[in-house]
C-alpha cells in the first residue's frame, strides 16, 4: 500500500470536486462532496488550486511528488503537474468535525480546465454540521462545571498552543508553571520513539500540571503515537494527532499533553547517564 505523507493545512473547505476532462472556461469552479471520490483533471504545467472552507488534513500519495508540485498556502492547496500521470488519490480529512473526502487527480497534456475548484459539501449537510457544533457548545457549558480538572487543563494547553490568543477560554485558577526540566526530554519519557521532545509550556491547577511537548520526527517512517510507551509516571498524556510522519514533512511535528501530579520534573525517571560517564563525574 502506498505510503500517505500527511500535511496539516489551514484551507477555506467545501467538498470534493467533479473534474471534467472536457474544455472549460479559466475561473473558478464549485463541486459537492456527496461520498463519491471526487475526479480532478490537471492540465499539465499550469497550476491548479484547490480551496477548502476549513482546516483540514491531507494525506498525498509519495509517488505525486515525482509527477507535481504541491505546495499550500492561506487554505489553499496548490497544484503543478510536470508531467502526465494516472490518477492518484488524495485523502482529505476536516479536522473540525472529523469528515473525510477523497480526490483523485491526474494529469494531461493539452487539456483546459478552470485554475481554481471549490471543495464544498452539501447544504443538507452543512446545515447538520452547525446544528451539530451548536449542541456540542451547548453541551460542553453544561458539563463544564463537572468536568475533571486534568481535562480542563488539556484543553487549555491545546487552545493556548493551537487557538488564537482571542479564541482561549478562561480557565479560573489556573497559572503558568515553571518546568525545570532538560531542554530535551526524550530520553527520560520518549525512550522507544526517534524524536527530539523539546518542552514549550506548562501550566498548574488544583495540584496537577500539564506539560506541553513538542515532538519531532528524525525517521523517515510514520510513528505511531501510544501513549502505553510514555515512560514518566504521569496521570495521562494526550497528542494533538495520534502520528508522526516522515522526517522533514508537516506533519512530522506534533505536541504531546503530559498530565503530572504536582510537576512533570517529580515524574520523569532519572536522564540516563552518557557514554563513558560514571556517577562521580
Amino acid at each position: 500500500m502506498k505510503r500517505m505523507i500527511l500535511l496539516t493545512l489551514s484551507m477555506m473547505l467545501a467538498t470534493p470536486l467533479l473534474a471534467n476532462p472536457a474544455t472549460e472556461a479559466a475561473h473558478s469552479r464549485a463541486v459537492v462532496w456527496d461520498g463519491v471520490p471526487i475526479s480532478i483533471s490537471l492540465p499539465v504545467g499550469k497550476e491548479m488550486l484547490l480551496s477548502f472552507d476549513g482546516d483540514v488534513r491531507v494525506g498525498v500519495p509519495s509517488a505525486l511528488y515525482q509527477s507535481a508540485n504541491i505546495d499550500s498556502l492561506r487554505g489553499t492547496i496548490y497544484i503543478t503537474a510536470n508531467k502526465s500521470f494516472e490518477s492518484q488519490r488524495l485523502q482529505v480529512e476536516r479536522l473540525r468535525d472529523g469528515l473525510r473526502m477523497l480526490i483523485d487527480v491526474r494529469a494531461q497534456e493539452g487539456i483546459t480546465t478552470s485554475n481554481q475548484v471549490d471543495i464544498v459539501t452539501t447544504n443538507e449537510e452543512a446545515a447538520a454540521n452547525e446544528k451539530q457544533a451548536t449542541q456540542d457548545a451547548l453541551t460542553q457549558h453544561v458539563n463544564r462545571v463537572t468536568m475533571p480538572i486534568p481535562t480542563l487543563l488539556v484543553r487549555y494547553a491545546y487552545q493556548n498552543i493551537y487557538s488564537p490568543s482571542h479564541a482561549i477560554e478562561p480557565l479560573p485558577g489556573v497559572i503558568r508553571a515553571t518546568m525545570q526540566i532538560a531542554p530535551d526530554i526524550q530520553a527520560q519519557a520518549f525512550p522507544l520513539w526517534p524524536v527530539n521532545a523539546k518542552p514549550v509550556a506548562a501550566w498548574s491547577l488544583g495540584g496537577y500540571t500539564v506539560t506541553a511537548v513538542t515532538l519531532t520526527h528524525r525517521n523517515n517512517d510514520t510513528l505511531t503515537l501510544d501513549p502505553r510507551q510514555v515512560t514518566a509516571a504521569l496521570y495521562g498524556t494526550t497528542f494533538a494527532f495520534p502520528d508522526l510522519g516522515p522526517a522533514g514533512t508537516d506533519s512530522a511535528i506534533s505536541t504531546a499533553f503530559l498530565v503530572s501530579k504536582g510537576t512533570l520534573a517529580d515524574s520523569l525517571p532519572p536522564a540516563p547517564i552518557p557514554k563513558g560517564a560514571t556517577h562521580d563525574q
